[in-house]
């Protein structure tokens, strides 16, 4: 049976030659650490409830004696990261085995195996093992190292375990995995990126939760009866994260429908306008009071000022929803015509191949 076919994301020729440099060298990136405050922030949605996550191993290595490439932790009764081909790999774990390319969010990148973990998080009457760490290839440079990838699996039924393809925003990894209030199983916070200050600098997420069901990750209904949602923001780096409930989450559901969750880059017309200057209050552009007039000037009434900066205030924050009105419309535009202009590609590979007679 034929494998489906895995595309990733175009990205620029500059991040092209970066990674053929890189492979060519056999230099080696460490994945960035988290901002520790997006972390804490990121806490408050577990209300002290996140379980302990226990670190099992950090040495994949490659058993020399099997091909293709299988990758295992000196850890008993431990899942193993089987390489299958360039772009394609599975999780063993007893007898099953899971597509680790495959995932309700897009096709997943190999993982540095010489960056991955096992974990493990004991909740009552469930237990999950964890394979986490960085993508291969264009995942493992730059900025691109800001995505971690979490098969988690569900060993509670023995015989039955469940397999979870996830993935992790802003160095974050298993930090994404936690516990919510009278929850019984392992809940998901799915990160995305909604404010951009600059093409690697995120000054807003889109959070929305999950629970990790027998079928699949299910998004967690409020006690408002929807999907239950929150934002991080902040005003800029040296800013605290505000940790918020929300009722919407627009760009997330622009991504899902183009079918781009978690590959894209910063997305097109996604970073802000540049700042327009504050408009100068009227009293102070008037004419200076002419001679003898100065008790005229000092009469003249104080609300004018007052009025002219709340009029100013009112409009920069007209301007700035405006603005971010903007920012999730370009981006609705620019994922639909990508996403048409690969399926455009797409097809015309197909159609070349059909002309192509074959050779029996």
């Amino acid at each position: 049976m034929s494998r489906p076919e895995t595309r990733f994301p175009n990205f620029p020729l500059g991040a092209a030659a970066a990674l053929l440099l890189a492979l060519c060298s056999g230099a080696a990136f460490a994945a960035p650490p988290p901002d520790p405050a997006l972390a804490q922030a990121l806490e408050g949605i577990w209300q002290g409830q996140r379980p302990t996550v226990t670190p099992l191993s950090d040495a994949f290595t490659r058993d020399p004696s099997v091909d293709p490439p299988r990758y295992t932790v000196p850890v008993k009764d431990a899942p193993a990261y089987v390489v299958v081909d360039a772009e394609h790999a599975e999780i063993e774990y007893g007898r099953k085995v899971f597509a680790a390319s495959e995932s309700p969010w897009g096709p997943f990148p190999l993982l540095n195996p010489d960056d991955a973990e096992l974990l493990e998080i004991v909740l009552p009457k469930k237990r999950y093992l964890v394979v986490a760490g960085i993508g291969a290839g264009l995942y493992g440079i730059g900025d691109w190292q800001r995505f971690g990838f979490l098969h988690v699996i569900d060993t509670s039924t023995r015989g039955a375990p469940v397999h979870f393809p996830l993935f992790a925003e802003a160095g974050l990894r298993d930090k994404v995995l936690g516990r919510l209030p009278n929850s019984t199983v392992l809940n998901y916070a799915r990160l995305v990126p909604s404010r951009w200050a600059t093409n690697t600098q995120v000054n807003g997420y889109e959070v929305l939760l999950y629970s990790l069901l027998p079928r699949g990750p299910e998004r967690v209904i409020g006690d408002d009866g929807r999907p239950l949602a929150y934002s991080l923001t902040r005003e800029d780096a040296n800013s605290p994260w505000v940790l918020a409930r929300t009722p919407a989450t627009p760009v997330a559901n622009v991504r899902d429908d183009a079918k781009r969750s978690f590959s894209a880059p910063p997305m097109k017309n996604a970073l802000p306008p540049p700042a327009a200057p504050a408009p100068v209050p009227a009293a102070a552009t008037a004419a200076a009071p002419a001679a003898g007039s100065e008790a005229a000037a000092t009469s003249a009434p104080a609300t004018a000022a007052a009025d002219d900066a709340a009029a100013a205030k009112k409009k920069a924050r007209k301007d700035k929803n405006d603005a971010r009105k903007k920012e999730v419309k370009d981006a609705a535009g620019e994922i639909a015509k990508d996403a048409a202009k690969d399926a455009a590609s797409e097809a015309a590979s197909d159609a070349a191949k059909k002309a192509i007679p074959s050779i029996r």
